[in-house]
């Protein structure tokens, strides 16, 4: 039974995709004008935008911003996590912080970084680095939690140097707690920076959605409602199922090695 149902997941996955843009459509002819666009007037403002280059320019910069935000957050929370989960004091330092980032609503971070960084750039940046760290922070101090306590001691009377110990025992026992982390934190990341950029910038795919508004344009807000869905599912795609796949390859491999020849 489940075996059919998987091997109809793609086929009923497209035909609920099919059965949504019927329903939209259906209730786009029976809106009045400009409540609710048809979807040719989407595809139209798309190809519009596309042409235009409006299109490139601003996802170019939110790209840039997402991409910036992302590296400093997660790298700050892994770096962070990875010495918290080893000291019982810096973990509890930092708990009430984490705990304050991760309950925070974001509209109010996007409105201090526009009282700290003004109108543009640092607004995106900083509100999507922050929003990442407490991502990376808890993933990777969960797997601490979960290495092998036995292992860690004989490692220790044996006098294993660090950085071998990382490459070959932490890195892979941590790897499905840092992909869970990443991939969580990758597919908010843009949402985030479109966020702080619809409240708190002059240019980006964030600054253009919040233009429709002053200017009634239904058919353009969903036409970048459509940019953003297809660049979050073009992240999962390209980067975060790859970086799945070789972080199970690389546990994997890290657990047959431990096992030994004899095993």
């Amino acid at each position: 039974m489940r075996a059919s149902i998987g091997s109809l997941s793609k086929p009923l996955y497209l035909v609920g995709i099919l059965i949504v843009l019927l329903v939209w459509e259906l209730l786009a002819a029976g809106f009045a004008v400009g409540v609710l666009p048809r979807l040719k007037e989407v595809l139209h403002s798309l190809l519009s935008l596309a042409e235009s280059g409006e299109l490139w320019r601003h996802l170019s910069v939110s790209l840039y911003r997402s991409w910036a935000g992302f590296t400093v957050g997660a790298a700050l929370g892994f770096l962070t996590g990875a010495v918290a989960g080893f000291s019982p004091i810096l973990y509890a330092l930092l708990k009430p912080l984490v705990g304050l980032l991760l309950s925070f609503p974001a509209v109010v971070i996007v409105m201090l970084a526009m009282v700290w960084f003004g109108i543009g750039e640092g607004v995106a940046v900083f509100t999507t680095a922050l929003f990442t760290f407490p991502i990376m922070y808890v993933s990777v101090v969960e797997g601490t939690k979960q290495l092998d306590a036995q292992l860690l001691e004989m490692a220790e009377v044996y006098k294993i140097a660090k950085w071998y110990l990382w490459w070959n025992f932490y890195l892979p026992a941590l790897a499905t707690a840092i992909l869970a982390g990443f991939s969580f934190a990758a597919g908010t990341a843009f949402r985030k920076t479109v966020m702080a950029e619809l409240l708190g910038s002059n240019d980006g795919v964030g600054y253009a959605m919040a233009m429709t508004r002053f200017n009634f344009d239904a058919a353009g807000l969903f036409a970048w409602v459509v940019v953003c869905l297809l660049i979050v599912a073009l992240v999962d795609w390209i980067l975060v199922k790859p970086v799945a796949g070789y972080s199970r390859l690389w546990g994997l491999s890290a657990k047959t090695s431990s096992a030994g020849p004899g095993e």
